[in-house]
């Protein structure tokens, strides 16, 4: 009885997308048990009513289970980005509290890499090469590991890293693309930096399942 009360609100949860406004799972068992039990019988679930029960918010979240995942798919793509975003405005921060030069590159063992999905490295570039040297100070380093996406920076100059002047200005700007390794491009994710060091993300802007840009285009992916 407890149990198979406390599956009846999960399931409803899970499968709601898949149910018409007006239908429910409780609703679903009644109809299913109200002709069977007696009007006289208290209210509650027999063992097969339980088993019933539990086989009924099976399938449905067997059904629903495809959508939940690219639901947390999309969330990941989401949290990557913004961690991305995050990463870049301390970067410039940095660079102006410190009234430094200040980079941002891949991070590979304590040094500059070439694979951004390892993780994210900031540091005060006195020397003003965009990589960390020995006597150079590090800020951060920002872990983050997207198993089932890449991500590839696009820059003025072509150079894998970020600097940024003490005014806040970007040196190297340009566009940062998340692309599922699946080539899904309802999962693709883009973030630009502008010269003046800010960011924007693209957007779903004509609700057709991908971001774009305020120009309509789409992340750079598959290339």
């Amino acid at each position: 009885m407890t149990i198979s009360r406390t599956l009846i609100p999960t399931a409803q949860k899970l499968v709601s997308p898949f149910l018409s406004p007006a239908t429910t799972i409780h609703s679903l068992l009644v109809n299913c048990f109200q002709q069977s039990r007696p009007s006289n019988a208290a209210y509650g679930f027999s063992l097969i009513e339980l088993l019933l029960t539990m086989t009924i918010a099976s399938i449905l979240i067997a059904i629903a289970a495809p959508d939940l995942s690219k639901f947390w798919q999309k969330q990941q793509a989401d949290t990557y980005i913004a961690q991305l975003q995050r990463a870049i405005s301390l970067t410039r921060t940095t660079a102006i509290s410190s009234r430094e030069i200040v980079s941002l590159c891949p991070y590979a063992d304590g040094s500059c890499g070439g694979q951004w999905e390892n993780g994210l490295m900031i540091f005060i570039d006195k020397n003003n090469n965009g990589l960390i040297d020995d006597k150079e100070e590090l800020s951060e380093v920002i872990h983050f590991a997207p198993k089932n996406n890449t991500i590839s920076w696009r820059a003025s100059g072509g150079k894998n890293y970020l600097r940024f002047s003490p005014n806040g200005m970007a040196r190297q700007f340009g566009r940062f693309h998340l692309c599922a390794k699946s080539s899904d491009m309802t999962l693709a994710r883009a973030l630009v930096i502008n010269r003046q060091g800010r960011t924007r993300v693209y957007k779903d802007r004509d609700r057709d399942g991908i971001v774009e840009d305020i120009d309509g285009s789409a992340p750079e992916c598959g290339e």
